[in-house]
This record gives C-alpha cells, sequence and structure tokens, in this order.
C-alpha cells in the first residue's frame, strides 16, 4: 500500500483518496480519512500557524505535512 506521504503535491493533482484504497490516508481528529491530505504542506512560505484543512476540517500546521491521527487513540480524546 502507497502512502500518501510519500506522492508529491504536484504529482497528486487527479488524486482523490476516499476513491483510492490503494493508497493509505491520513486520518483527522475524528478518525475521518482526508481525502486531500496534501494541501496544507503547501503553504510553505507563510507564516507558520493553525489551519484547518479544507478536505477534511482537521486543525493542521501551515507549511508542515497533514498530521495523521490514525495511530491515536482518540477515545482518550472523548470530552462527553
Amino acid at each position: 500500500m502507497t502512502k500518501w506521504s510519500d506522492i508529491a503535491p504536484a504529482d497528486a493533482t487527479n488524486i482523490d483518496l476516499s476513491r483510492r484504497i490503494d493508497i493509505r490516508a491520513p486520518r483527522n481528529e475524528l478518525g475521518e480519512p482526508c481525502p486531500w491530505p496534501w494541501d496544507p504542506q503547501q503553504l510553505r512560505g507563510v507564516p507558520m500557524g493553525q489551519y484547518h484543512c479544507p478536505y477534511c476540517g482537521g486543525m493542521q500546521v501551515a507549511g508542515m505535512p497533514h498530521i495523521d491521527w490514525s495511530a491515536a487513540d482518540l477515545r482518550a480524546l472523548d470530552m462527553e
């Protein structure tokens, strides 16, 4: 299985990870896969800061690769 981060943003322009099950997508804080995680890392040169990914709504850091919460125990974040 290909990891999304092994693909450069320029090579991913026509990739939708919600349809490509052969590429492992990162997951946001709610455990939802991001269909196009290359967006945050393209913001190089802008002031580093919090950034909402427009594809999955997850909180990211502008200019850095998309955070992957796949390995996190998301139950620990449940505030019920």
